[in-house]
C-alpha cells in the first residue's frame, strides 16, 4: 500500500520541528552573509559602527547652519528696525502734512464763508470743524501706527541684540550645537 507524501501535512502535525527548522536555516543565512563579507578582523566593529545613530548625521554641519541662521536673524532684524524707523517718520511726516493741509483748507472755508450770509457761515463752519476733526483723527491714527511698526522693530532689535549677546557671552556653542 502506498502512502501520499504531504508536507504541509506533516508541518502542522509538527510546528515546533518547523518553527527550529526554519529558525537555523535563517541562522546558517545570516552567518554565511556575515562570514563572506570582506572586511576582515573588525566585521563586529564596523557593524556596530553601522547601528550607532550618533555616526547618522554631522553635528558640525548642523553647528554651522545654526550659526547662519541666526546670523540671518540678527541681520533681518537690524534691517527690520531701519525700515521701521524709515516707516515711522515717513507716517509722522504725512500726518503732519495732512493735518497742516486740512487745517488751512478748513480756514479757507471758514474765511470764505465769513463773506456771505450767517446761515451759510453756520454750515461751513461746521463742515471745516468735522474736516479738521477728521483730518486730526487720521493724522493721530497714522501716529499710532508708526509708532507701533517702530516698537515692534524696536523689540526685535532688542531681542537680536540680546541673542548675540548671549552668544558672545558663552562663546561656544549652547542647545541646538550639543548632540
Amino acid at each position: 500500500m502506498v502512502r501520499q507524501f504531504n508536507a504541509v501535512d506533516e508541518v502542522r502535525k509538527h510546528p515546533g520541528i518547523t518553527a527550529g527548522v526554519v529558525a537555523v536555516l535563517a541562522g546558517v543565512g545570516l552567518a554565511v552573509l556575515l562570514l563572506n563579507q570582506r572586511s576582515g578582523p573588525t566585521r563586529y566593529e564596523r557593524l556596530r559602527e553601522r547601528v550607532d545613530p550618533r555616526g547618522w548625521f554631522d553635528a558640525e554641519a548642523l553647528r554651522h547652519r545654526f550659526d547662519d541662521i541666526a546670523r540671518g536673524v540678527r541681520h533681518g532684524a537690524d534691517d527690520l528696525t531701519h525700515r521701521a524707523a524709515e516707516l515711522g517718520d515717513y507716517a509722522g511726516e504725512r500726518a503732519g502734512r495732512f493735518s497742516h493741509d486740512a487745517r488751512a483748507r478748513a480756514d479757507r472755508w471758514l474765511h470764505r464763508s465769513g463773506r456771505k450770509s450767517r446761515k451759510p457761515l453756520k454750515g461751513y463752519t461746521k463742515q471745516a470743524r468735522r474736516y479738521a476733526q477728521d483730518a486730526g483723527d487720521f493724522a493721530r491714527d497714522h501716529a499710532k501706527e508708526g509708532g507701533a511698526l517702530l516698537a515692534v522693530a524696536t523689540i526685535a532689535a532688542a531681542i537680536g541684540a540680546a541673542a548675540l549677546e548671549s552668544r558672545r557671552k558663552g562663546e561656544g556653542s549652547r542647545g541646538f550645537g550639543k548632540f
